[in-house]
């Protein structure tokens, strides 16, 4: 499986006249199956500090499946965040420039030809109708500091385009600075959600946090990168040091979980407003493998099942493979409370091998 290798961070900001802070967030890297490895810098993000810690969140989510390591090896996302956040209160200065927004069939165009008219109509929802029209016309030259909202409107977190079309790391200063970042609240694990947790299989979750409904969240490394962007993030912004205490405590919960209770109930609903075709088709695959609907028959639009139901056959593991590709809207679960210390059901071990065989 291919990674990208980190081997470099630097953050630069520039003050704007409001008093609020604007970065430049830049990664050097290279990707572990190109080879000769030739690190190199690319910027990465570029907005204010919410803007741009949104950014490094998704990073740190792809840490927790391997896709984004170090030289050394993994990379914790709870680490990845901290480390960001000490190159975000002393970042480097971040110079004004003019920038030339111009259009080509280049695939390094500053407004590549193929997305001219995504950046056009995004500048004039924007505000931004006279300098819209001066890009069509040939091209538009624009500060860094003083039109920063045009900018952030191409390049930022909502902009059709990356921010590595304009900046480059040898665009920031010399000199480090000290910015104010947010200081870690005592009190910030208080906002911690409940979280329920069940192994489906061996590698496969059923996640129910706060209020929300269960659902498969899929392999542990994507049921932690979802809680990490879905709900780490809003929380961090609120309540700074969320993320360093709250990932590892999910992490623990979801690594550690006991396995579906054999009586939850799963009620799929096949055919969903807007659901995609092979969804619907996968849930028609699933009746017909437990015996709800005949060769060549459609399944009911709702049919439903035990999760017991799904053990200990000899094609378990394409049951449960099938009941992964069902979407949120397909597959509702009713998961009954059960007693602590209860030990897994031994057919769940014995539907783990089948559907690593599945797999293999």
């Amino acid at each position: 499986m291919s990674s990208s290798i980190l081997t470099g961070k630097r953050a630069a900001a520039f003050q704007k006249a409001d008093g609020e802070w604007i970065y430049a967030l830049f990664e050097r890297g290279y990707e572990s199956n190109v080879y000769p490895h030739q690190d190199h810098w690319s910027a990465v993000a570029l907005g204010n500090y919410a803007e741009v810690m949104r950014r490094l969140f998704s990073h740190a989510a792809s840490c927790e499946g391997g896709m984004l390591r170090s030289k050394a090896g993994s990379i914790k996302p709870e680490n990845f965040i901290t480390s960001w956040q000490r190159e975000l209160a002393r970042p480097f200065t971040l110079p004004d420039q003019r920038i030339t927004l111009s259009s080509s069939r280049s695939m390094y165009s500053a407004v590549p030809e193929s997305q001219f008219e995504d950046v056009r109509s995004k500048l004039i929802r924007s505000g931004f109708e006279a300098q819209a029209d001066e890009l069509a016309t040939g091209g538009l030259t624009v500060s860094l500091h003083a039109d920063i909202e045009l900018l952030l409107s191409i390049y930022g977190n909502a902009g059709p385009l990356s921010v590595w079309r304009i900046l480059k790391e040898y665009d920031t200063g010399t000199v480090q600075i000290d910015v104010p970042v947010p200081l870690a609240s005592k009190t910030a694990m208080e906002r911690m959600p409940e979280v329920r947790c069940h192994a489906i299989d061996r590698d496969n979750r059923l996640i129910a946090i706060g209020v929300a409904p269960w659902r498969h969240a899929g392999w542990q490394y994507n049921a932690i990168g979802s809680f990490i962007t879905d709900v780490v993030y809003s929380i961090e912004m609120e309540a700074p040091g969320f993320a360093k205490k709250a990932i590892p405590a999910f992490r623990d919960t979801v690594r550690t979980a006991s396995t579906v209770p054999a009586a939850t109930r799963i009620t799929v609903t096949r055919s969903p407003e807007g659901e995609d075709k092979w969804r619907i088709r996968s849930a028609g695959e699933l009746a017909q493998r437990l015996g709800m609907a005949a060769d060549g028959e459609s399944a009911s639009d709702v049919f439903s099942f035990a999760f017991g139901d799904l053990l200990g056959r000899e094609d378990t593991g394409q049951l449960l493979y099938g009941l992964g590709g069902l979407s949120d809207a397909q597959a509702h679960w009713d998961v009954p409370v059960s007693r602590e210390g209860v030990a897994p059901d031994p057919a769940f071990f014995a539907a783990d091998v089948q559907l690593s065989l599945c797999l293999a």
